[in-house]
């Protein structure tokens, strides 16, 4: 029997070199809501048991966007886990100075971002194995696939802490059977590397014909099966119709290939692998950043461009190098088709959904694989379909809706791992953009993904923006079958559905806006893969017309094509008359505090964006609303609906 360190975890493997046993060396880290607790055992201290622990906690709280994750090496360790409850509960060094070797935590550990990066800073800081009733099913299958143990039933954790020596059956027997292969193996790499060398191989799903929903079809096309379908819980690998990573994940996912295979990565079709420069695109121009951060800067979006030129995949910048749009409305605008699997590095890649095809957030250790082989490990997730009819009151949007389900999934978890299924008659009533601000927030409500059901605004949008002929839609389209079986099905009058706000902290938070009127604001901001398209773009002016802004008030664009149409329709000018402070270039900024209008400390901001967890969008507070809230509010210098001004 053979060891194998994972952080401060020693993991025993037998004869094979598979995974047997594993047996916690390091000391147990309770995240104690209560400070002194948490400081006491950054001193050395044991403490018992029993505290409060945090529950939220986000991958923005385990690792900054800005500007921790502009390395990738392991300076993360002693980054990890800095902004826990806003800042100020953990140092720098804390943790991986700490000895510790597993964190313990409250429901919901790992929400928000796909970063890997996050699970990374855990491993760099001696995290192995990572407790949480429920861990976000992105940042669970980012620790699984970085050879970690992600462990959800409390007894088996208080085991572990205590260094009890557990068996491997133990920790993986609630695991679906393709997430069992790779623990064993000791992660992605390892075990793609057994199925290389023959050691793993291929089993066709087995499953006999049954009526599918519309992810299950989908992954039917896109998986070896014997008889054509699948049903929750099936594992095996997934073709990959379309793959693409932004400019913090590009230059680590090809570390991590060189790292794990001794050579530069194999891109096996260049011409379905896109890269985009557009989170980091305006962070060099943040007040008061350092040249170390500018040094990562450069270092991540070089690496982009350089990967690109080696390897010829899709890189969408512009002649100078800037960006041609968040990669989410590029995806929209140019790449996703109906039917299709698409993944990206980023957790609201859902937002294709939109298209009636399947797309979700990965890591960076299975955009690697999909760079590869052109296929990612993966499994049949289950489906909550979401039946709407009615329609929206005059003063709310799709965003209204969607922090609506976003609230109920906080609260019951009634989401957690699945696919939302939109369809009914309300859905019909949605303009295409609309239904991806739907699509794009699936993971705020803990969802793996949405998909949409064909309707009309999609074929006209396919038909007008995309230039495909009606006859060459419809053979794309996926419908669910009728008596297909779903986790739950919720039914949402639109009409019922009430201007809401979330309150800072999770975007689970909305509450109605009668309640937070007249709070103050001290700037707002309108934009990102959520509102930064043309129907939000158009909302914006149309409450803007013939006002002044009260406060600072930042939009930016989500794309090239949307820039220019609102220049066409004279748009633009309009928000220039109004006293916006327009961001021409289109990116991320703000929403990741990568760019102008994230709130300092202190400060309160209204935004349109899609996340407002801590630290998220700076080091104030932001409150999420529909863009006519986002708008009202700019020009009442403080949170209001349209009605009031």
């Amino acid at each position: 029997m053979s060891i194998r360190k994972v952080g401060n975890v020693d993991v025993f493997l037998d004869a094979d070199g598979l995974v047997e046993s594993i047996q916690l060396t390091g000391r147990p880290l309770y995240l104690t809501v209560e400070a002194a607790l948490l400081k006491k055992q950054f001193r050395g201290e044991t403490i018992e048991p029993g505290a409060a622990l945090y529950t939220h906690v986000s991958t923005d709280a385990i690792i900054k966007a800005n500007p921790d994750c502009y390395y990738y090496d392991e300076r993360l360790g002693t980054l990890v886990l800095r902004s826990l409850g806003g800042g100020g509960m953990v140092e720098p060094g804390d943790i991986r100075n700490g000895g510790f070797g597993m964190i313990l935590a409250g429901e919901g550990f790992g929400e928000g971002s796909s970063r890997e990066v996050a699970a990374l800073a855990l491993l760099y800081a001696g995290i192995g194995i990572v407790f949480a009733p429920a861990i976000a099913p992105i940042h669970r299958q980012n620790l699984i696939n970085n050879g970690m143990f992600p462990v959800t039933d409390a007894g088996l954790a208080w085991r572990l802490a205590a260094r009890e020596h557990v068996g491997v059956s133990e920790l993986i027997g609630t695991f679906d059977g393709l997430s069992k292969r790779v623990v064993l193996n000791g992660g992605l790499f390892r075990f793609m590397e057994a199925r290389s060398q023959g050691r793993e191989n291929d089993r066709p799903i087995d499953t006999p014909p049954r009526p599918m929903t519309i992810a299950e079809k989908i992954l039917a096309r896109h998986m070896k099966t014997l008889h054509g379908a699948v049903k929750p819980g099936d594992g095996g690998f997934i073709a990959v119709d379309a793959g693409f990573s932004h400019d913090y994940t590009t230059a680590p996912a090809d570390s991590m290939i060189r790292a794990a295979l001794g050579r530069p990565p194999k891109v096996r079709n260049p011409a379905s692998v896109h890269a985009f420069p557009d989170h980091l695109t305006l962070a060099p121009n943040l007040p008061g950043i350092s040249e170390e951060a500018l040094a990562g800067i450069k270092d991540l979006r070089d690496g982009q461009k350089r990967i690109a030129e080696e390897t010829g995949i899709q890189y969408h910048a512009t002649a100078g190098g800037g960006s041609t749009g968040i990669c989410h409305t590029v995806v929209r605008e140019e790449i996703a088709l109906p039917g299709q699997v698409i993944l990206g590095t980023d957790s609201h890649t859902c937002s294709a959904g939109a298209l009636n095809c399947l797309a979700y957030g990965i890591g960076n250790t299975e955009i690697a694989c999909v760079w590869e082989h052109n296929e990612v490990a993966g499994r049949v997730p289950p489906t909550v379909r979401i039946r709407l009819t009615g329609n929206l009151r005059p003063s709310c949007t799709a965003k209204d809706a969607i922090l609506h389900l976003a609230h109920q999934g906080k609260v019951s978890g009634i989401f957690t791992g699945k696919v939302m299924e939109f369809t009914g008659s309300g859905l019909a009533r949605l303009s295409f953009e609309e239904q991806a601000v739907l699509s794009n927030m699936a993971v705020e409500c803990n969802a793996l993904t949405a998909v949409m059901e064909p309707a009309a605004p999609l074929v006209r949008y396919l038909v007008e923006r995309r230039g495909l002929a009606p006859a060459v839609i419809e053979r794309m389209l996926v419908y669910a079958d009728a008596d297909s079986e779903v986790d739950e099905t919720l039914d949402l009058d639109l009409g019922s559905v009430q201007t809401l706000v979330a309150l800072p902290g999770h975007p689970g938070n909305g509450a109605p806006l009668e309640k937070v009127r007249g709070t103050r604001v001290d700037m707002a901001y309108a934009g990102s893969c959520t509102a930064g398209d043309m129907t939000s773009i158009a909302m914006y002016a149309g409450i803007l017309r013939g006002r002044k802004v009260r406060v600072p008030t930042f939009i930016q664009y989500g794309s090239e094509r949307v820039r220019e149409e609102a220049k066409r329709r004279g748009i633009h000018e309009t928000l220039i008359a109004a006293g916006v402070h327009v961001i021409e270039e289109p990116g991320c900024g703000a929403c990741i505090n990568a760019g102008p209008g994230g709130p300092r400390k202190g400060q309160v901001a209204i935004s349109a964006t899609n996340r407002n967890m801590p630290g998220r969008m700076g080091e104030g507070d932001a409150y999420l609303a529909n863009p006519l809230v986002v708008a009202a509010s700019a020009v009442n210098g403080s949170i209001c609906g349209p009605e009031d001004l």
